[in-house]
């Protein structure tokens, strides 16, 4: 998740949440073509461990990524 990585840096000391920077970061690099449709991110439980932050927030932000059809969950085989 290198190329990930960068677009993933997130401020713990700016008003935005946490769960909201996850969403727009996402968002953002749907936008700008760093995720292509198809493309796996990472499962919830994954991407919370390397970003230190609790289960709930990452899951936060994919669902409100999920419900504006950004991306599209698929069982065992992904997100």
């Amino acid at each position: 998740m290198n190329a990930r990585a960068d677009f993933l840096q997130l401020d713990s000391s700016a008003a935005e949440p946490l769960y909201r920077q996850i969403y727009t970061r996402f968002r953002g690099a749907i936008a700008d073509g760093l995720l292509q449709p198809g493309d796996r991110i990472p499962a919830a439980r994954a991407l919370a461990l390397e970003l230190g932050l609790a289960r709930g927030t990452v899951e936060a932000a994919y669902a409100l990524l999920t419900a504006e059809g950004y991306v599209e969950a698929r069982g065992q085989a992904g997100t």
